[in-house]
């Protein structure tokens, strides 16, 4: 009897052995792989939920479970079969996709298991929307449709309010909310959080973007310490509320604080206006006596002069321009160097040339406003003081005079003077009254500037106004200004470093 106990429980155990190893062979070995003749896709039944810029998974996968390896797997948006946003296709992904997708999207992994899900990346507003996955085999395919549908807060809701057509103590609130996806809810609510049910109707519209657009209103009955609350949300945890406080209206009577304040607004809006008046008075008073337009009276009435107020420096600097020598136009002891910005005399002896140690500009000038700057002092070999240098303006027409002539209005030029032993200087108008006694340079002294050298000199230039100005641009400083500049042809720039190597450098 015992022995046979004994040999019960031994095949008991060799039978508890086998049934292991089996379980744990099955578990244990890959699926092999096949092309079943026939097989379907599982794919969700409700839309995938996102947000713009994540990642997701589109699940679809096969059944019966069998490698997807040999077959071809296409992810596309309808009616773009041609055109998917994911290809395999002979063992590997193909490169012909959808441009939109490049470098978004890929498969999850797992095609030996019969998983072909669609991974997409870096999420946009476009994406949302039907996919389809097919998968096909030399004998069968199938596909399925996946639905992405993205999560998108939309804006705070605006509540408005206005008189109801009726009367009768009510008001008609409105509340709207734009860009929203998918389609929210939207509830009122009084102050002790119940539900309002006399909505009249809510309103829903989509954007060009697709997003969603909501609306409602409703007629109120409140009191003054009554508010409404207006809940836009996709979800308890995903919404966005807004409160007002209904007033009714008040049958014609105003109320004191709003009487106090619309009177308050009156008395600012009356006294804004008197004292633009009076401010624009007194600025046109002082504009048409102390500030003519320059240039526009006649030459000889020299208080105009004395009345017309130059820019300051800060104002014409907006005017500079770029300006370029003429190398063509040079004395020939000129050497114009440095992209034809910079000017030196290459000998002290001046050659017998009839025409004065100069250059002028390429540029002209006939109307408008222009400014430039000219480095009179360079810090460099040529650091010692000049002898002598003049810059200004000059017509046209002093450009082809065959002989040197006093560098003078009546001559056509306009321009600021250094000589070592006279200092700075202008040429007076030529027709501004002037005595046998006295002389026609007006001298200019430094003592605005703190400086008893001029180093960077500025010129603007004013066509329209027929004034040339002069400035330290380093001190920004006003200096001094001719008027009544005229002519009928045009102006350029002149330009004289002086002998004895000196240079001028335009800025």
């Amino acid at each position: 009897m015992s022995r046979q106990l004994e040999k019960r429980r031994r095949g008991t155990m060799h039978s508890g052995v086998f049934m292991r190893v089996l379980i744990l062979s099955v578990v244990t070995d890959p699926i092999p792989a096949q092309n079943s003749e026939i097989f379907t896709l599982v794919v969700p039944h409700g839309p995938i939920l996102t947000r713009i810029n994540a990642s997701i998974s589109l699940p679809c996968e096969l059944s019966p479970i069998f490698s997807a390896e040999p077959l071809e797997v296409r992810w596309y948006r309808p009616g773009n079969f041609n055109r998917p946003a994911l290809l395999y296709k002979d063992h590997s992904i193909q490169a012909s996709v959808d441009p939109r997708y490049w470098g978004r999207v890929s498969l999850t992994g797992g095609l030996e298991r019969g998983n072909v899900s669609l991974r997409l990346d870096r999420v946009t507003l476009e994406d949302r929307g039907e996919y389809v996955c097919r998968v096909s085999s030399e004998q069968w395919y199938e596909k399925a449709s996946v639905s992405l549908t993205l999560i998108v807060l939309g804006g705070i809701p605006v509540l408005s309010l206005a008189e109801a057509r009726g009367g009768g103590g009510q008001v008609n609130v409105t509340c709207s909310s734009v860009g929203w996806s998918p389609q929210p809810t939207l509830t009122w609510k009084n102050k002790e959080g119940a539900e309002l049910r006399n909505v009249q109707e809510v309103l829903y519209t989509h954007d060009s973007q697709g997003l969603v657009s909501v609306s409602s209103w409703l007629l109120y009955s409140p009191s003054d310490s009554d508010w409404l609350s207006c809940t836009v949300s996709l979800s308890e945890e995903e919404e966005k509320e807004s409160r007002i406080l209904p007033r009714a209206p008040m049958d014609g009577h105003w109320s004191l604080g709003a009487f106090i304040t619309t009177l308050i607004i009156l008395l600012l809006v009356v006294f804004t206006v008197i004292g633009l008046f009076i401010w624009n008075k007194k600025t046109d008073k002082t504009e048409s006596t102390e500030r003519p337009e320059c240039g526009m009276q006649p030459a000889k009435e020299t208080t105009t002069q004395k009345k017309c107020v130059p820019k300051a420096w800060g104002e014409v600097k907006r005017f500079k321009v770029d300006i370029t020598l003429d190398p063509t136009s040079a004395h020939p002891n000129l050497n114009v160097y440095a992209g034809r910005k910079k000017v030196y005399c290459r000998d002290s002896k001046v050659t017998d040339v009839p025409t004065a140690l100069h250059v002028f500009s390429e540029d002209r000038f006939s109307s408008g406003q222009s400014y430039w700057e000219v480095k009179v002092r360079e810090d460099s070999i040529f650091s010692k003081e000049k002898e002598s240098w003049y810059v200004g303006v000059a017509t046209d027409t002093a450009v082809n005079k065959t002989v040197v002539v006093p560098l003078t209005p009546e001559n056509g030029f306009w321009v600021l003077t250094c000589e070592k032993e006279k200092g700075y200087y202008v040429h007076a108008d030529p027709q501004m009254p002037v005595s046998g006694n006295e002389s026609p340079l007006i001298f200019l002294s430094l003592s605005e500037t703190g400086k008893a050298i001029l180093t960077t000199l500025g010129v603007f230039f004013d066509c329209d106004k027929q004034m040339l100005s002069f400035y330290d641009a380093e001190s920004k400083v006003h200096l001094y200004s001719l008027f009544n500049i005229v002519s009928s042809n045009t102006f350029l720039g002149v330009f004289s470093p002086g002998l004895r190597g000196r240079c001028l450098t335009v800025q």
